[in-house]
Parts: C-alpha cells; structure tokens; sequence
C-alpha cells in the first residue's frame, strides 16, 4: 500500500482580515504586498479557542482598507452568495504551514495557523510570489 505524502512548508503572511469579528475570528486571511498592494496568499482553516483568541487580541478592524466589505465565498471552497469578513490593518504578522500546491500566487489548500510572529514586522515579510 502507497502512501501519500504531503509536503508542507512554513512562511510568513500579514494578516489582512479575519473572518467573523476581530475580536474572535474564525480564520485569518494571509495576504503580502506585491509593490504597493495586498495580495491575498491563503485562508486559514478554523482557528481553535485558543488561537481565535491571540489573534482577536492582536489585530485591528479598519474602514480604511483596499478591499471591498465582502468576498465571494466560491474563494473559499464554497459555492454561492458571499463571506463576509473584518478587514483589519495589515501589521500583524504571523506563521503558517502551507501545503505546495498554489494557483498563481495562492494557496489552493487552506492554510494552517502556526504562530504570531511578534520578532516581525510586515515589511519583513516576503514578497507576495518571493517563494513560489
């Protein structure tokens, strides 16, 4: 019997918005910059109690923000209507597993939330496409 073997890899993402309420997300949204603007990367899976709330503590809802108030939710793996989400400031920094597979420069599988990078800041973060 053959097994299948994932290969996962770790990167650093900004936190561009949460999905639910800042202050207890359901997942987070990872996003780079690519120049000037906020790529989306990947979507985490849900976050646990414990996580939903490191990140809730950590991030900010912001009005001043590129993106529009909701996204569709066929982005996310499901079909029809739209996903609402918090848009918070891009200045929190945080680890997550990823597996290889991506679609241009996204992530075709949800990401896994690994940790709050506290040690960077998001201009520390590569690139949006740096690691493809």
């Amino acid at each position: 019997m053959r097994s299948k073997i994932k290969h996962r890899e770790t990167l650093e993402v900004i936190v561009g918005a949460v999905i639910g309420a800042a202050h207890s997300p359901t997942a987070v949204v990872g996003v780079r910059y690519d120049g000037r603007d906020l790529i989306m990367i990947g979507r985490t899976g849900d976050l646990t109690p414990i996580q939903a709330r490191e990140v809730g503590a950590l991030v900010q809802p912001s009005e001043d923000h590129p993106w529009p108030p909701t996204t569709t939710s066929g982005r996310w793996g499901s079909t029809g209507g739209s996903a609402p989400w918090t848009r918070v400031t891009p200045s929190v920094v945080i680890e997550v597993a990823a597996d290889a597979a991506r679609q241009g420069l996204q992530c075709r599988h949800p990401l896994r939330y690994v940790r709050h990078r506290a040690d960077l800041s998001p201009a520390d973060v590569a690139p949006a496409g740096a690691d493809t």
